[in-house]
């Protein structure tokens, strides 16, 4: 019974999640560079990528990203980009596989550690919520990070079947999960953390200690043998992450503890109501952090871990950053709530856990008919085509592509997207006097806020002249 509940859940949640797939993408050019990566692991040309972007990114006003992200998720991108080319709806659906994989992860992650219509309450919350779904819309690595790093927890916390396998596995997994993020790092660090806690409070018991370390020698061997490879394989690039780190500022930390505290809710919803549902759930989830921090110390030292990341990182991530931490979140929050329903004496006791379903399953309906809303809307409009996918998006590109020479250099407020649409090199300005690194400059008539304004653009004094307008786009040709 409880695997077709599991199958119905699954089953419902890739229907709504493939309904709400759109053929556009909306603006914001990570995604670009995701797939300009893939394009280059079918094409062979890696290094190349590199160093187009590395002029993109370190040429731009501002540094807009690393020369290249980790190869990973591209990798992962690589056989929908062989398959259908450059088409968003055909490159999101990786991430609605991941999605369902990390739902399933989560089921078997809290199978042992909620009853079994807790944890389907648990899994539904997320399969149907909004903001997750909404998100599979997103060529981000966000997604299969969020299976990976759930995956690994799994593995890291099966006390009752570690073996050899299983830490060979775990060592595996969290290379896979730095392979598609960075911050997978921190995966690691959480297990060498768990581990060397246990070896300490063990300390008396030689051959404790002596297992503690060779789970060491596991994890860590397999984690380096496949990074090993990795970076034989691909070229660097990565590394221009901790460039960013240069803009660190103290003051700057106070107000993301703040914002990260608050961010939390938008699991809940973007509504004020949810807020205020959010601060009474974040009593709960401090209970249950206080109950179990004895038991679920990997759970706890990776939520840790990856807050002081987050707070500590130059740059707002906003929500798509605390994805991993969703599900810690929201089981901590369960157990606080199961922590007071067990101290209610008598018939009381029974009714308060009808009320912790009840309230629980208005919370998916909720989510459940918002998300299906969404997906119909989608369906209706037949999967409307957006942002830099737009028809006027399009007809931008393909007069650059075709009435500008091949070494041109476009000014672009997503240059990364340029590149992927044209084949141009590609850098943001919004300063006059990095405009003459450029050969063409393409406005936005929406005044975006990674471009010179508009109305702006005579005061920088540079002999241009208007070679292609339409509804959307200018396009200039500096005189030379």
């Amino acid at each position: 019974m409880q695997n077709k509940l599991i199958f119905a859940i699954l089953l419902l949640s890739l229907i709504i999640g493939s309904s709400t797939l759109t053929r556009g993408h909306e603006w914001g050019d990570d995604f670009a560079s995701y797939i300009m990566q893939a394009k280059s692991i079918l094409n062979g040309q890696t290094q190349e990528f590199v160093e187009h972007n590395a002029f993109t990114v370190f040429e731009s006003s501002i540094q807009i990203g690393p020369a290249a992200y980790p190869w990973g998720y591209p990798l992962i991108l690589t056989p929908a980009y062989a398959f259908k080319g450059l088409s968003a709806l055909a490159l999101k659906l990786p991430g609605l596989f991941f999605y369902m994989g990390f739902l399933v992860c989560l089921y078997l992650l809290m199978k042992n550690r909620l009853t079994l219509t807790e944890n389907l309450l648990l899994v539904s919350l997320f399969a149907f919520n909004p903001m997750l779904v909404k998100f599979l819309n997103q060529i981000l690595s966000d997604i299969p990070f969020l299976f990976f790093s759930t995956l690994a927890l799994l593995l890291m916390t099966k006390e009752d079947k570690r073996g050899t396998l299983n830490d060979v596995l775990l060592g595996t997994v969290i290379a896979f999960a730095f392979f598609v993020r960075t911050t997978g790092i921190l995966l690691l660090a959480t297990f060498l953390l768990v581990e060397f806690f246990q070896g300490w409070r063990n300390r008396t018991n030689r051959e404790l200690v002596m297992k503690s370390l060779w789970n060491v020698v596991l994890v860590v061997g397999a984690f380096g043998l496949l990074w090993s490879v990795y970076a034989l394989i691909f070229p660097g690039g990565e590394e221009s992450y901790f460039a960013q780190y240069q803009t660190f500022q103290l003051e700057t930390v106070r107000g993301y503890v703040s914002g990260y505290f608050r961010v939390f809710s938008s699991f809940l919803g973007e509504a004020t109501i949810w807020n205020y549902v959010y601060y009474v759930l974040f009593v709960f989830f401090l209970i249950g952090l206080w109950i179990k921090q004895k038991d679920e110390a990997a759970f706890i030292l990776f939520f840790l871990l990856w807050i002081v990341l987050l707070i500590t990182w130059p740059y707002w991530q906003g929500p798509r950053f605390i994805f991993p931490l969703l599900p810690i979140f929201m089981y901590f929050t369960f157990q606080g709530m199961k922590t007071i329903i067990n101290k209610i004496p008598g018939r009381w006791h029974l009714i308060s856990q009808g009320v912790f379903s009840v309230f629980w399953l208005i919370i998916i309906g909720i989510f459940l008919f918002s998300s299906s809303a969404k997906a119909y809307e989608n369906l209706l409009d037949d999967r409307v085509t957006t942002g830099s996918f737009d028809p006027f998006s399009m007809a931008t590109y393909r007069f650059i592509r075709e009435k500008t020479p091949a070494e041109s250099v476009i000014i672009f407020f997503k240059p990364r997207a340029m590149r992927l649409f044209t084949d141009r090199d590609s850098i943001m300005s919004i300063e006059c006097d990095r405009l003459s690194l450029g050969d063409y400059i393409v406005i936005s008539k929406k005044a975006e806020n990674s471009q010179i304004h508009p109305n702006e653009l005579d005061e920088c004094g540079l002999p241009l002249e208007a070679v292609f307008e339409n509804r959307r786009f200018l396009v200039y040709e500096i005189q030379k």
